[in-house]
């Protein structure tokens, strides 16, 4: 299932992106503002909250921006996988 989504919060606040997954965690890639600068990539959280606007269909998921301290604002170390669930790499605490 692939369905449209938003990131709020974060260094994605506002990105429309397209998610594959209902639950859990996953990166986003992070826009870059000139092509020297390096790929990072920010984790968000996938919520039961939907929004909708005027003139789509389907509503968008509601990513929202993950713990900067417990998960890193550009998870270093992580593969630029965009939906790749971060809970598979960081478990619970």
């Amino acid at each position: 299932m692939n369905r449209p989504a938003i990131c709020l919060g974060g260094p994605c606040h506002g990105l429309l992106t397209r998610i594959t997954q209902d639950v859990g965690l996953l990166t986003v890639p992070i826009p870059r503002r000139s092509p020297d600068e390096p790929a990072r990539d920010a984790g968000y959280r996938v919520t039961g909250e939907r929004v909708r606007y005027h003139g789509h269909a389907e509503p968008y998921v509601v990513l929202h921006w993950t713990d900067e301290e417990r998960f890193g604002a550009a998870c270093p170390g992580m593969p630029r996988d965009p939906g790749a669930a971060l809970a598979d790499r960081h478990p619970e605490r």
